[in-house]
Order: structure tokens, then sequence, then C-alpha cells
């Protein structure tokens, strides 16, 4: 009795060695192993360059919290408070998000963004409007200090009558520990609520 083995040809070739850089590639998803290849070979084109972080795993990032009553500013012209005639312009905070990296030391930092709008009033001229935003990172525990606290301005350029300005930030300078479960409150800071 004999056995056959089957031919090796040029098409059989390619999708052996293409299915054996694949499953090197991928087989490092958990961690990428000395030696192995940044490469991988698909349907015939050419090497197509690949980060071995595109199979990391997402960075868990801290929630975020809204202060309670901060999601607006209406500011009024002197003596005309909470009269519509006298309000020169109202700012909002409508979205955010957030997305975390692994530093090198063990902590996370968090690229947060943050978006909303500026609508002028009847009494607004034109210019720039200033929006603090307060971000505290808070650890867990309901009287915990913050670990950080900074208010940011957001300069916002609105013309008298104009349709309404939408501002957004993305700030990326805070962290937080590794091992520290902590949340991100924030909301604009507006000196009249103190």
């Amino acid at each position: 009795m004999s056995s056959a083995k089957p031919a090796v040809t040029g098409r059989n070739l390619k999708a052996i060695v293409t299915a054996g850089l694949l499953a090197a590639a991928l087989g490092g998803c958990g961690g990428v192993a000395d030696g192995v290849a940044g490469k991988v070979i698909s349907g015939g084109q050419e090497p197509i360059e690949i980060s071995p972080d595109t199979f990391a795993p997402p960075v868990a990032c801290p929630p975020m919290q809204l202060q309670t009553d901060t999601f607006l500013i209406m500011k009024y012209a002197r003596g005309k408070d909470n009269d519509p005639a006298g309000l020169l312009y109202q700012a909002s905070l409508e979205d955010w998000a957030n997305t975390c990296t692994l530093e090198p030391d063990g902590s996370r930092r968090m690229k947060l963004g943050f978006s909303g709008n500026v609508t002028s009033g009847p009494l607004w001229k034109g210019g720039e409007v200033v929006l603090p935003l307060r971000i505290a990172i808070v650890p867990a525990g309901s009287d915990a200090k913050p670990l950080s606290s900074e208010v940011i301005r957001i300069p916002v350029t609105l013309g008298a009558n104009a349709p309404s300005e939408t501002w957004t930030l993305i700030e990326n300078k805070f962290t937080v520990p590794g091992n520290q479960s902590a949340k991100v409150v924030f909301g604009f800071d507006d000196n009249r609520r103190r």
C-alpha cells in the first residue's frame, strides 16, 4: 500500500506561507513574542504593517460624572439678571467622552473630550466668550480629596446676532495611577454659584 502525498504547488505554498504568517502574527495577540514580524501578507497584496497595539485590549477608563447644575451658563447684563431681554449669551455643555492609554509607569493617561454650544442673547455685541470648565479626578470614596482639579478656560468667538457657535475641548494632561479607582467629575465653574 502506498500513501500518496499531495504535491506542493506554487498556489498551495503561497496559502501555507500566508496561513503561517497570519497565525504567527495573530498568535501574539496576548503579547508579542520577540522575533515575531510586524507584517502580515494577505490576499496577494503587498505586506501590510501592523502595530501590536492594534490587537491590545482597551484600557479601562474612569467613569465621567457631570456635577449637578453645571451644564449651563447664562450671562446677563449688569442689573438685568433673569431678564430674557438682558441676556448677553448662554453656554451649554452637551457631550463628553474619554479614552485611556497605558503609560510606561503603569498609570492611565486620559484623553477627555467635551463639547457644547454658545448662543448670543439680545444684548450681545459680539466678541470672545471664555468658558470656565472645571475637571477634577476624584478617587473612589465619598469624602476623598481630588487627585487633581483644574479650571480650563475655553475661548469661543461669538458674533452679535450670530447663530450658536459649537465649542470643543480635547484634553490629555490628566493621569490616574494604574491601581487607583477614580472618576472624572466636571462642569462649568461659574463664580456666581460660589
